[in-house]
Parts: structure tokens; C-alpha cells; sequence
């Protein structure tokens, strides 16, 4: 399947008139985009060390929200393919006389 909005890799690509902002479509694409926001945060030397230390916290609940989605994507996924497989293999175990 060809997704416009992918990569090869399988990463999102730039929303047309983004710049070079990539789109964010999936749990991954959060996450990525979560843990560049924690960076730039923490390298902000300028904030109320309270208010970066609230921001913080924010954003690692919100990217650990990410993480565990995406796993739970990832497990989905596994499962929805082993059930395509058992259906196809029965399917054809029904026509083998």
C-alpha cells in the first residue's frame, strides 16, 4: 500500500506548506515529536525552573501515554496477523479433500 504521507521507512512525511515540520499521524510520530519538545525544554536555561520541572512532567506523561499506545498498536497488529493467518490456513485445510 502506497501512503503518500509515509516514507519508505514508514515515517510521516512533511505536510505540504509545513516547511520541514514532519506530519504527526501515528503514536510514533507523538512520540518523536514529544521527545523533541522535551529536549528543546530542557536545554531552555531562560524558565522558572518550577514551571520547566511542571512542563516536564507533562510531557513525560503525555509521551509515556505515546509509548504504551504504540506498543499496544504493535501487539494488535501481531495478533491481527497470526488470526489472518490461522483463517487463511484453515481455509485452505477446508478445500484439501
Amino acid at each position: 500500500m502506497n501512503d503518500p504521507c509515509r516514507s519508505d521507512d514508514g515515517h510521516a512525511r512533511a505536510s505540504p506548506g509545513a516547511g520541514d515540520r514532519p506530519a504527526v499521524q501515528t503514536p510514533a510520530d507523538v512520540r518523536r515529536l514529544l521527545a523533541e519538545q522535551i529536549t528543546q525544554l530542557r536545554a531552555n536555561p531562560d524558565l522558572d525552573p518550577l514551571r520547566k520541572a511542571r512542563q516536564l512532567a507533562l510531557l513525560a506523561r503525555v509521551t509515556l501515554q505515546a509509548m504504551e499506545i504504540e506498543s499496544l498498536d504493535a501487539r494488535v497488529e501481531a495478533i491481527e496477523t497470526v488470526l489472518r493467518r490461522r483463517k487463511h490456513h484453515s481455509v485452505r485445510k477446508e478445500r484439501t479433500p
